[in-house]
């Protein structure tokens, strides 16, 4: 397993599973098929306009790439082409 000599970072996996498992269960409730499924990797960061360190520093350095993280995550895409086309 990817983090199993630690326990902490264990169990956030396990819940963070649960999570994902959880919404998948409620889009198959919904009627949504899942045989498209898609995941992308996102990463949110600070407005162009903010003025902490990291993005003031980003700005001198002219990487936006190294302003703040606010958030990362994933999104979840089903492609419905297949059932508009059909319908």
């Amino acid at each position: 397993m990817l983090f199993g000599r630690d326990p902490r970072k264990k169990a956030l996996l396990e819940l963070a599973m649960k999570q994902v498992e959880k919404v998948l269960k409620e889009m198959v409730d919904d009627g949504k098929n899942l045989e498209k499924l898609k995941f992308k990797k996102y990463q949110k960061t600070h407005y162009t306009n903010c003025i902490c360190t990291k993005c003031l520093k980003a700005k001198r350095n002219k990487n936006p790439h190294q302003r703040g993280l606010l958030e990362d995550g994933y999104k979840v895409y089903v492609d419905v082409e297949d059932e508009e086309q059909g319908g």
